[in-house]
């Protein structure tokens, strides 16, 4: 087979447009691709012949959950220096540039002390129909917003991660597992009950194509809780966003930190188009060999190195993607690398199916 010609940086000629996020849009190349981004990302989901991997930056409007609620939610983008804030249920976070994220803040008032305090102390966000409906429109209304594209919408926490968020810290959540589980099933449930009404107003005023899930289970030893404890309290309220968010044609990309290896079975229950997880802790080419078309992996993709980013490129996709379910989540500033990353990424791709699907 032929190979796809790689259009240099701004070439003449080379189609662009602006993509990422409010605090770092970038400038990616547009591709005449055979059938539409849609298609082949229909294709990937369904183990249906895609012809390229889809990406966080070429395929895809990317969406962090506040910039579409108008609430104090997830989010990356506070800039060089720490800063304290507050998220959308009272928690107090700090951000931390150095390691890209927020943490609970040390030494900070928890929202409850005791989970069975949940059903009158804890206040639920306000889902004002108007504030999303402008915030949507506004969204909608950037310069890094590109019709063409798939919609990506960052959900946010799940349901052990806010469990722990609202009592201060991991020691105190998993301790109310254990000590208190059907408060802890009560309140999760709930919770699950909101996170579909706040996804249905998200998606009436955004039509959403993919969410990130998140609910980390895990340190890179081992998970945070047992198989008992996934089956009696965490399972059953997931399950149920899940199915939900799927019934509306969305599929799920679920970010879950932790060495896992024991609830992978639970995942593929669960469903989710793909999985995101830690690569240092997780062997996903032996859950993949196990699991086959029934499992999808989201490999995040860092492209600020020149030098790594063609074996970035080409990395995981014969062992994770043969036939579909697979997906890159694009990370990066500069713009001249990440251009030749996504590229590299989009033809080679491109050449590996080409290749699989003539043999």
């Amino acid at each position: 087979m032929d190979n796809y010609k790689r259009i240099p940086y701004m070439a003449e000629g080379a189609k662009y447009h602006l993509t990422g996020t409010t605090s770092t849009p970038l400038n990616v190349p547009v591709f005449d691709t055979p059938i539409s981004i849609r298609e082949n990302f229909r294709r990937m989901c369904k183990n249906e012949k895609p012809l390229w991997v889809p990406n966080s930056m070429t395929d895809f409007n990317y969406a962090q959950g506040g910039e579409l609620t108008g609430l104090s939610d997830i989010r990356f983008t506070f800039g060089p220096d720490p800063v304290d804030w507050v998220d959308l249920f009272g928690c107090i976070w700090e951000w931390e540039p150095s390691a890209g994220g927020s943490m609970l803040k040390p030494g900070g008032k928890p929202v409850l002390d005791d989970i069975t305090d949940w059903e009158t102390d804890i206040v639920w966000p306000s889902l004002d129909e108007e504030r999303i409906k402008k915030c949507c429109e506004l969204y909608q209304s950037q310069p890094y917003y590109q019709p063409s594209k798939l919609n990506y919408y960052d959900f946010g926490q799940g349901c052990t991660e806010r469990l722990v968020a609202i009592l201060g810290g991991y020691v105190e959540g998993m301790c109310a597992l254990l000590e208190e589980p059907e408060a802890c099933r009560d309140f999760m449930m709930e919770l699950t009950r909101f996170h579909i009404k706040l996804f249905d107003l998200v998606n009436k005023y955004l039509p959403t194509d993919m969410i990130m899930y998140h609910d980390d289970w895990g340190t890179e030893r081992d998970t945070f809780f047992s198989e008992n404890v996934m089956e009696e309290l965490v399972f059953e309220p997931t399950k149920l966003f899940f199915d939900h968010v799927k019934s509306q044609g969305t599929a799920i990309c679920f970010h879950s930190c932790g060495n896992n290896k024991r609830f992978i079975p639970y995942m593929v229950e669960l469903n989710p188009e793909f999985l995101q997880m830690q690569l240092r802790c997780n062997d996903l080419v032996a859950y993949k060999e196990k699991f086959g078309d029934d499992i999808g992996f989201d490999v995040t993709y860092h492209t600020n190195v020149r030098e790594v980013m063609e074996a970035e490129s080409h990395e995981y996709l014969n062992e994770l993607g043969q036939n579909g379910r697979f997906f890159r989540t694009v990370f990066g500033n500069n713009e001249e690398v990440t251009w030749d990353a996504v590229e590299e990424l989009y033809n080679y791709s491109r050449e590996f199916y080409d290749r699989k699907y003539s043999a």
